[in-house]
């Protein structure tokens, strides 16, 4: 799970720096690379720019956005998606993304403007206006490839049961994607969005099983189970990402969060889960199940994911 964004970190606007003195103290300091730019014309301290994330620094690049906006924002596509920490396959955007009412400032380089009807559906999240978690979802699936929208309406789909702390407790169905997808009538990537929506599900647990899951289907490979019971020989329960019931193949995603994870961890070093792991497959593999496991460079390929798993077995 990422950290929280550290909303006391202070931005700091050359726009707000009134003599000329103060003006080159702020941009020796930026020389010296004391301070980082966010966006143009604002900035923080590099040491905690340094400690953030990929995912931090775009929610920091919202609200350094925000703070040079001339007009209200309700930030939306992927930029909501980073604020309401919807997970992301690829990179994040150079270009913010807003809606504004018919009428209103254009997009510039540094964001995207959607003139839409006002209101809409909007949450607040580190203090910033987004719009709600059903309506990033669909946005998301109408402008990006099919594995990036799978991967954010699996997770959004998941905060049914599982919240995150950081966000507003919304919790969306599948059919509420629908409806949502329904009533915005988009011009363009309807059908994009509906394959995404009826492809999630909320049982996929991180970003790794989401594109797993579109790879094997891209792939035209059987459709596994999700999350399913398994008893090891020992009698030991264990839950297993992937299940193929006809031929006995348990498939895990082995991602590198497992080793850094604090949450999956449970105190434990990287040595001792690598460890807890062999013991489980061992346990499982003598119980009868063959079992596949494989990291995002799998993940990502059609062809490298089917290779793998019809080599472990899979029909």
């Amino acid at each position: 799970m990422n950290k929280p964004l550290p909303l006391t970190l202070p931005l700091q606007l050359s726009r707000d720096v009134d003599t000329a003195g103060d003006r080159a103290a702020l941009y020796g300091r930026v020389r010296r690379g004391e301070l980082v730019a966010v966006v143009r014309g604002v900035y923080v301290e590099a040491r905690l720019w340094a400690g953030l994330d990929r995912h931090d620094r775009q929610r920091l690049k919202s609200a350094a956005v925000n703070a040079t906006a001339t007009e209200p924002l309700v930030f939306s596509h992927a930029s909501a998606g980073a604020l309401w920490r919807l997970p992301r396959a690829g990179n994040w955007l150079q270009k913010e993304h807003a809606l504004v009412p018919i009428g209103g400032t254009q997009s510039t380089t540094l964001i995207t403007r959607h003139q839409v009807q006002m209101p809409v559906d909007v949450s607040v999240i580190d203090g910033l206006a987004v719009t709600g978690l059903a309506r990033t979802v669909v946005d998301i699936a109408a402008t990006h490839a099919f594995g990036e929208g799978v991967v954010a309406a699996d997770a959004a789909l998941r905060r049914a049961q599982h919240p995150h702390p950081d966000v507003p407790n919304e919790r969306i169905t599948k059919d509420d994607l629908r409806t949502t997808l329904r009533l915005l009538d988009l011009r363009h990537g309807s059908a994009r969005a509906r394959r995404s929506i009826e492809f999630a599900d909320g049982l996929a647990d991180r970003p790794g099983e989401s594109l797993s899951r579109v790879n094997m289907h891209l792939a035209h490979l059987p459709a596994p189970e999700l999350q399913v019971v398994v008893y090891g020989a020992s009698g030991r329960r264990y839950v297993a990402d992937f299940w193929w019931p006809h031929c006995r193949l348990i498939g895990e995603f082995d991602g590198a969060f497992k080793y850094s994870d604090p949450e999956f961890m449970q105190g434990r070093t990287a040595h001792q889960v690598l460890l807890d792991k062999k013991k489980r497959e061992d346990d499982l593999r003598a119980a009868g199940y063959s079992f596949s496991r494989w990291d995002m460079g799998i993940a990502v390929s059609p062809e490298r994911l089917r290779a793998h798993l019809v080599q472990a077995g899979l029909k």
